[in-house]
């Protein structure tokens, strides 16, 4: 096996053209990209049948377009269309070549259709089944590829990294520990956004690693962990060019299909009429006959062969050209040199037709130049200790490599309304805290509207100028909606069939993937707090991982301090996300993500569940004091203890060697490490027995710091130093 890695990873998207109207061009493009990209990655996946290291991020308006049933059957009607076409030009006279060339089309769309209908029209589901074999990892993107550097507050960055992981967890039903930032867009801040909603791992362009500071010891070899602990991979301009450059690139050989030349502009209007629009346009059907041939307007006819051919000396060229760059950087150690190739998923198949086939014979090819090819997942697994940290400055992988594509003369005066609306956002949620559930649905909706107009494919379209009028108008119509949304929210004029008709025409998200009070600022939380100040004020909070648990006194201890006057929150392992008992607030988390066999990864994700709901809750609740049940939550209760400085009580019930008296290793040293931080850390703890004072003691290695064993809960913070009220 040679030294260092690969590592593929895939971004598709597309901007959510899905209309309740038949026949809207744009609606093609989502046909075109499952023809030509989704499914035919997919027949290599299936194909190959294995463990491939690749890394698929789907977008939400990918993945909701592909689960919307009228898009399903519109693509079934596309490809019939296809095949109907198809036979009629066979029925004509025809050069040997082009007539071969038809045929090669009717196997595949025939082989497309019986694909969609295996997996039921849902191409999610296919993803997911590979995901779960094994095959590929899964990660998603922001909610509609909003362009982060150019919003104006965190609640709106947040709003679409949040949105976007609750919609793929909806329908992959785990939260990728991954997200593919837009653009490969960073800004300094972000990452800790990232980190509070439960990312590890994003990526950026090489000159945002190379220019950080201080300068990364492993240069683009390596991922560099940014201030707050998300690991940022970086592109590998050499190899990705190698298989996308214009210039080196391969997708520009002569028998490889030709983009720009269709069917449709080769026929006479009589021929084609019925498969065009029906208001007389003729636009791509998608039959291309041609290859590149040259540099001339003359092509000559496709021959599949030929590309399929090519494909395979490009395939053991590119793994040869992979081998020489890893084995010239066979120095590097801890971690190995690590090659990030991250690409635009459509442009294999949609704009290099022979894309797919050739990811599929290159990873071969890599077998037997003995590379290994790795997901960032399993990269962070083996090699978390070796990476460096370092501050990353703001960059993209767009032109020149900032912010020049997504503002310019063409598309600044977008930028003007979306602030506008951020902050509009901000005072709706504001005046509109603890309201019905009419006006809650109204908040959902406004947002919703608001992430259809941050797209980063409308400045991105009206850059190119494509179809840039088809782009300015949509992002004007969400602006239009959200502004009539408001009115009639302000005016009380809603009602639950007017929002649910606005629904219906952008059905993007369900209300339940839309948190109504991300865009609430911490600002317009402090004002909240103030009138609600009877119940967020001097607040206890308890971390128990299971409330109602017999040999834990947690739910006893609240209800007692409740009636006693005090404001109790608990934070525990529940389904239920809120309710209000006796007094006392307790908020159920879920852990969320895979299924994780490692102890330490599962405690982990359980320390990240339960840290989010207490920094959520503290920007609405003033606590005094942090209360932790169980050894297993230690490290979030000092976490947010640390955060907002305040005095930490823990109780402990068993000890590591207790819970796992089998096993030893490092395993356990970490475990004790994380318990023992915590214990550290608290100005009381409370023991079950006191014989197990010795155990702490020594297990922990407590004794250092002289701490205060208590046994009584009768009156658990009168020994704290710097409690606003005594229970």
């Amino acid at each position: 096996m040679r030294k260092g890695y690969f590592s593929l990873v895939l971004h598709a998207h597309l901007p959510y053209i899905r209309h309740e109207e038949a026949h809207r061009l744009e609606e093609r493009w989502m046909y075109e990209a499952i023809s030509e990209t989704y499914i035919p990655l997919l027949w290599e996946v299936n194909r190959l049948s294995r463990p491939l290291g690749w890394t698929v991020s789907i977008s939400p308006p990918v993945i909701e377009m592909l689960a919307d049933p009228l898009i399903q059957e519109r693509y079934i009607e596309h490809i019939e269309d296809t095949l109907r076409l198809i036979r009629q030009e066979l029925e004509r006279e025809l050069a040997q070549k082009e007539r071969d060339a038809l045929l090669f089309y009717q196997d595949r769309y025939q082989d497309l259709l019986n694909t969609f209908l295996h997996w039921e029209k849902d191409l999610n589901r296919a993803f997911r089944h590979y995901k779960e074999q094994g095959y590929l990892d899964l990660i998603t993107c922001t909610a509609t590829h909003g362009f982060s550097p150019h919003m104006l507050s965190e609640q709106a960055a947040r709003s679409e990294i949040q949105t976007g992981l609750n919609c793929f967890e909806r329908h992959y039903g785990f939260r990728p520990s991954g997200l593919w930032m837009p653009e490969c867009a960073y800004t300094p801040g972000l990452d800790r956004i990232l980190y509070e909603e439960g990312i590890r791992y994003t990526f950026v362009d090489e000159h945002s690693i190379l220019n950080a500071d201080p300068s990364p010891k492993h240069g683009i070899g390596a991922p560099v962990y940014s201030p707050h602990g998300v690991a940022l991979f970086p592109r590998d301009q050499i190899i990705s060019g190698k298989i996308w450059s214009s210039v080196i690139g391969y997708p520009g050989h002569p028998d490889y299909r030709e983009f720009y030349r269709d069917l449709a502009y080769d026929r006479e209007w009589d021929q084609i009429a019925e498969f065009m629009h029906p208001e007389g346009l003729r636009y791509d059907t998608g039959l291309k006959l041609h290859r590149v041939t040259g540099e001339t307007d003359q092509k000559d006819y496709y021959v599949r062969d030929w590309a399929w051919q090519r494909t395979s000396e490009h395939a053991a060229d590119f793994a040869q050209a992979l081998g020489e760059h890893l084995d010239a950087h066979q120095g590097q150690d801890f971690p190995p040199f690590l090659v990030t190739a991250p690409f635009d998923a459509e442009l294999f198949g949609h704009w290099w037709f022979e894309g797919p086939d050739f990811l599929g014979k290159a990873m071969e090819r890599l077998e037997g130049q003995g590379i290994e090819s790795i997901s960032p997942a399993i990269f962070l697994e083996r090699h978390f200790q070796d990476i460096d940290t370092a501050h990353v400055a703001m960059g993209t992988w767009g032109r020149k490599g900032y912010a020049e594509v997504w503002i310019n003369e063409r598309n600044d005066w977008m930028i003007r309304h979306l602030h506008q609306l951020e902050k509009r956002l901000a005072g709706v949620v504001a005046r509109n805290r603890h309201q019905d559930a009419l006006t809650v649905k109204a908040k959902r909706q406004l947002i919703r509207e608001y992430l259809l107009a941050v797209s980063s494919d409308w400045p991105f379209i009206l850059d190119g100028q494509t179809t840039a009028q088809y782009a300015a108008n949509r992002f004007r119509e969400h602006i239009l909606r959200f502004e009539e949304t408001e009115r009639r929210l302000d005016a009380e004029e809603l009602t639950v069939e007017w929002l649910d008709d606005r629904y219906r025409e952008y059905p993007f998200l369900r209300d339940s993937d839309i948190e109504p009070d991300v865009f609430l600022t911490a600002h317009d939380y402090y004002v909240a707090v103030k009138r609600e100040k009877s119940w967020n004020t001097d607040a206890i909070l308890l971390f128990v991982r299971q409330y109602d648990a017999s040999d834990r006194p947690a739910s006893e201890l609240a209800r007692r301090l409740a009636a006693a006057g005090e404001n109790v929150y608990v934070v525990t392992e529940h389904p239920e996300a809120y309710r209000f008992e006796e007094g006392v607030h307790v908020y159920g988390v879920q852990v969320t993500g895979l299924p994780l066999v490692q102890t330490y990864n599962q405690l982990a994700a359980l320390n990240l569940a339960f840290l989010r709901q207490a920094q959520a809750l503290s920007k609405i609740v003033d606590f005094a004091v942090i209360h932790n049940f169980n050894m297993e939550t230690a490290s979030a209760a000092q976490a947010i203890a640390k955060m907002k400085e305040l005095p930490l009580v823990s109780n402990v019930y068993d000890v590591e060697s207790e819970r796992s008296p089998d096993r030893s290793g490092g395993l356990v040293v970490a475990l004790k490490r994380l318990e023992g931080d915590a214990l550290r850390q608290s100005a009381v703890v409370y023991l079950e027995r006191e014989e197990s004072r010795h155990g702490v003691e020594q297990e922990y290695h407590v004794e250092k710091k002289p701490l205060r064993f208590e046994e009584n809960l009768e009156k658990p913070y009168q020994h704290v130093t710097n409690p606003k009220k005594n229970g």
